[in-house]
């Protein structure tokens, strides 16, 4: 007989979904399992389970913040959860509140010599939860400066494709910087293995972070910008930003 299965990890560990024997159960065919969910990384994440086993919503949601675990339901059955079960998740701090008085320093520099090439509201991507975002043309290979500091909260650089339709987006290659006020400064489309930090890596604004490219769903080499809140479903949204020291304010 096959062990049973009471742990499940995701995203390099960021997080696990636990299972434990419950004591409402009595005899083999009557045991219960809780089903748990604990962060292993240090930094915020919010998360979403889905399986029928949670009952009528079949879903649950989670914001892991510290190294406690957070109960989510019940199953009678860990290998029917295990195949069924699904997870989203969004890195950065649910509840942040973005600080409006900010403002944040070009990420390339001299800003003069890179033009916006997509603006707020760009037909072309710029709509929805990306809404508030800044495209600008770069040279492949480009050096990336922080906009501002934080921690290093995720990051991808295994990426070698890049094409102008939306199935190409799973290709990007990635900076996320967790901020001071919980979110996150997104940086897109980087060469391949062009991130130059690390996850959990304190950086300050001005550092050199990484190197652009034309990864994910990218018609031309640029950087994509843009500051975050994380929602649930592995949902996010973009918010309005000012940068310095050009004259430009997202709103």
């Amino acid at each position: 007989m096959k062990p049973l299965q009471l742990e499940g990890c995701f995203d390099e560990r960021r997080f696990c979904i636990v299972l434990s024997e419950s004591n409402k159960g009595t005899g083999q065919q009557n045991r219960t399992y809780r089903i748990g969910i604990k962060r292993h990384l240090n930094l915020p994440v919010a998360v979403t389970l889905y399986s029928p086993e949670l009952g009528r919503m079949a879903h649950a949601n989670a914001f892991l913040f510290d190294d406690s675990t957070i109960e989510l339901g019940e199953t009678s059955s860990p290998s029917r959860f295990w195949s069924n079960m699904r997870v989203k998740w969004t890195v950065g701090d649910i509840n942040a509140s973005h600080n409006n008085n900010y403002s944040y320093a070009p990420p390339l520099q001299p800003l003069e010599n890179y033009p916006v090439v997509q603006g707020v509201n760009g037909s072309f991507s710029h709509f929805g939860a990306s809404k508030y975002a800044l495209d600008f043309g770069a040279k492949k290979g480009t050096p990336i400066l922080a906009a501002r500091g934080g921690i290093v909260i995720d990051t991808k650089s295994s990426g070698r494709k890049g094409g102008p339709t939306p199935e190409f987006a799973k290709y990007a290659n990635y900076i996320a910087i967790l901020h001071s006020d919980g979110t996150t400064g997104e940086y897109y489309h980087l060469m391949h293995n062009g991130v130059a930090v690390a996850r959990g890596q304190r950086i300050q604004v001005g550092q050199l972070i990484g190197y652009t490219g034309n990864t994910g769903f990218s018609s031309v080499p640029h950087l994509h910008f843009g500051v975050y809140v994380a929602k649930y479903h592995g949902r996010y949204e973009s918010v309005p930003f000012k940068m310095k020291p050009v004259n430009v304010d997202i709103e």
